[in-house]
């Protein structure tokens, strides 16, 4: 996520070293963790979906702004292939 933490740990060989377009986690737990962090500790914007299943699930809170909405929405239509 950092092209300077990327190049300190010596990772120059990896294009994508220090600039990932997406983060993976292991759990919702871990995810909800991380997306409150970024979200509310430096007001980001983020977008969630659940994928496998016939269609993807969206992961949207009651808290949520119009925009983190709509980032989840179209990040559900692009992963099933949807026309933008």
């Amino acid at each position: 996520m950092s092209p300077s933490a990327a190049a300190t740990k010596g990772l120059t060989g990896d294009p994508v070293a220090g600039h990932a377009d997406a983060i993976i986690v292991p759990d919702i737990v871990a995810g909800n963790a991380l997306f409150k962090a970024f979200v509310y500790l430096k007001g980001g914007c983020a977008a969630g979906i659940v994928t496998g299943a016939k269609v993807p699930i969206l992961l949207t809170s009651r808290a949520d702004p119009a925009a983190a909405r709509m980032a989840s929405a179209a990040l559900a239509a692009i992963s099933c292939g949807l026309p933008k």
